[in-house]
């Protein structure tokens, strides 16, 4: 989809949509509204879809002529490593490694397909490829584990929906470069709660290491808000990665989007700079 609605991209990009629910941050999965809208099951596994395939070269070559990078968040409808997208993700690999000028923020729930599922010239990590994963709660911190094991440009998590107040600190001297924090969306009888203090916790956490935050959304009664507003200040941040000196790094340009950014130095040991807004 061009001109996402999530505030932390610019496109989304759905080679194939449908997944399985694997942990608690599935449970109301915003997949399923869409996909069931579509006249299709969204829980059965993957399902290949045609008419996304010409997009990102849309992109890429729009970037280019305008000297910016845009953000494109991979397989928004499902996961980019599920299993049951084996067929198609050598494809997928070849559409990302030519579309330069994008970005790919590749967010998983399932680490541990990572290594297995990788292109052969993937070596330290392509340079226009951010490795997430989704933790919810304490419970689920070892996808970190598992990704930070990956070569790769940059790590993210996103806590969304956060379910639980997490201790990120041991990660961020191992890469850890950006958060992602929001709450469940979910009808109100059913969602459960994000306590503010969580929020605040992370941000403080971020802050400390020299990491981006970026806060995504929150309910006002029954209306949610993607303002990024936290105690008064808007938390919306955005990460650099580092890249290499050779192959994609000659295309790498500034973002579109973030014209009202300032440029921090990252601490030692994190992949790059940050962007604030401001």
């Amino acid at each position: 989809m061009e001109n996402s609605k999530i505030g932390w991209t610019h496109h989304t990009w759905n080679p194939w949509m449908g997944c399985h629910k694997v942990s608690p941050a599935c449970k109301f999965c915003y997949i399923e509204t869409v996909i069931k809208r579509m006249g299709k099951i969204p829980f059965q596994g993957p399902m290949a879809t045609t008419t996304s395939w010409e997009n990102p070269s849309r992109w890429n070559r729009r970037a280019a002529q305008q000297g910016h990078r845009s953000r494109v968040f991979t397989c928004s409808l499902s996961d980019f490593f599920h299993e049951g997208a084996d067929a198609w993700r050598d494809e997928a690999w070849a559409v990302i490694r030519e579309c330069r000028n994008l970005d790919w923020m590749i967010l998983t729930k399932r680490p541990e397909l990572i290594a297995n599922r990788l292109p052969a010239d993937w070596g330290d990590g392509y340079p226009n490829v951010w490795l997430g994963v989704t933790v919810e709660n304490r419970n689920y911190v070892h996808r970190l584990d598992t990704v930070l094991e990956i070569p790769a440009v940059l790590y993210w998590v996103s806590a969304e929906p956060l379910l639980g107040q997490l201790d990120l600190r041991p990660y961020f001297p191992r890469g850890l470069s950006w958060v992602i924090t929001g709450c469940e969306q979910a009808h109100k009888d059913k969602r459960r709660r994000m306590d503010w203090n969580w929020v605040r916790d992370l941000e403080e956490q971020s802050r400390e290491a020299g990491a981006a935050f970026f806060h995504k959304q929150y309910y006002v009664g029954n209306q949610i808000v993607t303002d990024g507003l936290l105690d008064g200040r808007v938390c919306q941040e955005w990460p650099l990665p580092k890249r290499p000196l050779n192959g994609l790094a000659r295309h790498i340009g500034r973002y579109a989007a973030d014209d009202h950014a300032i440029a921090i130095p990252a601490i030692a040991g994190h992949a790059g700079q940050m962007t604030v807004a401001t």
